[in-house]
């Protein structure tokens, strides 16, 4: 019983790390610079800044790792923000 629970949150933790993982190469790809991201029980937030502006967005992962945006993605947050100021 206590061998089950060991390798179940074993297996939570290596998923949310690749999430993590995911969520950081987004930002280097696109120009972002990664702060965090909290984990919830159906998505991932990642955190970012890019030209001052902070922001966050809401991502799932594929079995590939493959992120599916929530609602929008970085860039159209940080377009509507700069839009706003």
């Amino acid at each position: 019983m206590i061998g089950i629970f060991i390798f179940f949150r074993s297996w939570d933790y290596l998923i949310k790390l690749r999430n993590k993982k995911v969520g950081k190469k987004y930002c280097e790809e696109n120009g972002l610079k990664f702060l965090k991201v909290r984990h919830y029980e159906l998505h991932t937030r990642l955190y970012f800044v890019k030209d001052g502006i902070e922001s966050w967005a809401n991502y799932k992962t594929d079995k590939d790792y493959n992120i599916t945006w929530n609602k929008e993605s970085p860039k159209d947050i940080l377009m509507e923000k700069q839009r706003k100021k």
